[in-house]
């Protein structure tokens, strides 16, 4: 209970206990003369008077608000917006209440345009949190969007969540190196400087057979080696010639080693230069399945 409500409760309880004490006086004496002096009847009018200000007072109370500032019975009066074209996503607070607009509803479209959101269509306005459908339909016809100046929306949340797998351009493998090697499964750098080594002795890979031949490289892996690199159709190869080339340069290629390098050497300063590669078959230790990977690289 409110002070001032107390105050008037206070004051009605005190009436009611005078006119209740003057009734029980004028009761127990009733041959007093009832004709109450100019005074009494003067007191009787101030009291009625002030139990009409009491009672319009104490009805004024039933009907205030619970909370200061709120009043039921009224109802806000609203004003009727001054339209004209604007572009929601550029709008200023300034601009939207000029227009008669409700500001809370421009702290939710400033919210919304803080946190990437855009609108890119008059109706998409509808949408916007504490605008009455009525409002909404009234606005649209000035509302402009230019879609050629949006930017495309950005889900970063998604991009960090699942980020985009790298895309292979396929590369050459007689020209790659190891750090393209090393982006196949299956495929460290020891192996990767190997197939390096490999092909550096051999002047390039003529075809996939001959990476199979790499130390410790699975056919499986020289699989995945082709779904990210490729050989082209007439690779340009280093060849070698088998009647100039000396001992060296011979034991260089890893078909030939060392010990038929010496070989071959001997033979050729014996019988003169090869002339096609079967002559190297008359070497009795030259296998034909060697000589068969040296044909491409062999020239006389």
């Amino acid at each position: 209970m409110t002070k001032s409500r107390y105050r008037g409760a206070y004051f009605l309880a005190l009436l009611i206990a005078l006119v209740g004490g003057l009734n029980l006086w004028l009761n127990r004496n009733p041959m007093a003369d009832t004709t109450l002096p100019e005074s009494v009847n003067q007191n009787d009018k101030k009291l009625d008077s002030l139990l009409a200000i009491i009672d319009s007072a104490s009805r004024k109370q039933a009907i205030k608000p619970a909370y200061p500032g709120e009043n039921f019975a009224e109802k806000e009066t609203k004003t009727e917006p001054e339209l004209h074209p604007f572009d929601p996503n550029t709008v200023s607070r300034a601009e939207w209440l000029s227009m008669n607009l409700p500001e809370k509803v421009f702290n939710g479209l400033e919210k919304y345009r803080q946190k990437g959101g855009q609108i890119r269509s008059p109706e998409q306005i509808l949408k916007l949190y504490n605008l009455s459908p009525e409002l909404g339909e009234k606005m649209l016809p000035f509302i402009r969007t230019d879609s050629s100046l949006l930017a495309k929306p950005k889900n970063t949340f998604r991009k960090n969540l699942f980020p985009e797998k790298p895309k292979y351009v396929p590369f050459n493998i007689n020209e790659a190196d190891t750090s393209q090697f090393m982006s196949v499964f299956g495929i460290g750098r020891g192996i990767a400087n190997r197939i390096v080594r490999q092909r550096t002795a051999l002047g390039g890979f003529y075809s996939k057979e001959y990476l199979y031949d790499v130390f410790a490289l699975d056919s499986a892996v020289v699989d995945e080696l082709f779904k990210k690199g490729y050989l082209p159709e007439n690779p340009d190869i280093q060849k070698l010639n088998i009647n100039l080339a000396d001992e060296a340069r011979l034991a260089a290629n890893p078909y030939i080693r060392k010990g038929l390098a010496r070989i071959l050497v001997k033979y050729r300063s014996q019988h003169g230069p090869f002339k096609k590669p079967e002559d190297l078959l008359e070497i009795k230790v030259m296998k034909p399945e060697v000589l068969e990977k040296l044909r491409p690289y062999l020239e006389f």
